[in-house]
C-alpha cells in the first residue's frame, strides 16, 4: 500500500516538474536572447507599471512582460521571430510617458557568432560588444546597451567619451554588465 502511494506521489511530482519547466520557460530562452531587462524612471504606482506593460506588450515580437514596481524594472521575453527591434522597446517606454534608465540583454551565445571586433548579428539587428576580448562562453552573458535612448543622455555620452566610439545608426553598442 505504501509503495503504491509512494509511486503515485513521485509520478505527480514528475508531472508537476515537467509542466513547470515546459510551461513557464519561453522556447527562446535556451539559446540566443534569453530576456531583456529594462530600468524605467518614473514608475510610482501599479497604474504606471500597467501602462508600461501594455505599451511593451503591443510589440509583435514580445511574448510576455513582468514588471516590478518595487525595483522600477521590467523583464521582457521575446517570441522566436525574425526581427527584434530594441529601439521600439525604448520608444514604447517613452510613449507610455516614462524614461529608460537601462536596457540589459541576457544572451546565450551558443548559436550567435561574434567576430574579433565584437560585432554580431541577432534577429535583424547588428550589435557591437565594446571592450570585447575573446569568444564568449556559451553561458549567460549580460550586456547593457549604451547608445542614447537606452541610458540617460549624460550617461550615454560618458560611455561614448570613455570608450571613444561614434554612434552608428545601424549598430547598437553593448558593454559587458556594468
Amino acid at each position: 500500500m505504501k509503495l503504491i502511494i509512494g509511486i503515485k506521489s513521485n509520478i505527480r511530482l514528475a508531472i508537476f516538474l515537467l509542466v513547470l519547466i515546459f510551461g513557464i520557460v519561453p522556447a527562446e530562452s535556451f539559446a540566443g536572447l534569453k530576456w531583456i531587462d529594462v530600468g524605467i524612471n518614473g514608475l510610482t504606482c501599479s497604474l504606471c507599471t500597467r501602462s508600461v506593460d501594455r505599451s511593451i506588450s503591443r510589440l509583435e515580437f514580445v511574448d510576455s512582460v513582468t514588471m516590478s514596481l518595487e525595483n522600477t524594472e521590467g523583464r521582457i521575453y521575446v517570441k522566436g521571430v525574425e526581427l527584434i527591434d530594441m529601439r521600439r522597446i525604448a520608444k514604447a517606454i517613452t510613449d507610455a510617458g516614462f524614461s529608460v534608465r537601462f536596457v540589459r540583454l541576457q544572451f546565450d551565445f551558443r548559436d550567435v557568432p561574434v567576430d574579433k571586433d565584437g560585432l554580431f548579428n541577432f534577429k535583424g539587428q547588428r550589435y557591437q560588444w565594446l571592450r570585447f576580448k575573446s569568444t564568449p562562453s556559451p553561458k549567460d552573458v549580460a550586456l547593457t546597451l549604451i547608445d542614447e535612448g537606452f541610458l540617460p543622455k549624460k550617461e550615454s555620452n560618458q560611455w561614448k567619451k570613455k570608450l571613444g566610439f561614434s554612434p552608428d545608426q545601424n549598430i547598437l553598442h553593448l558593454i559587458h554588465e556594468m
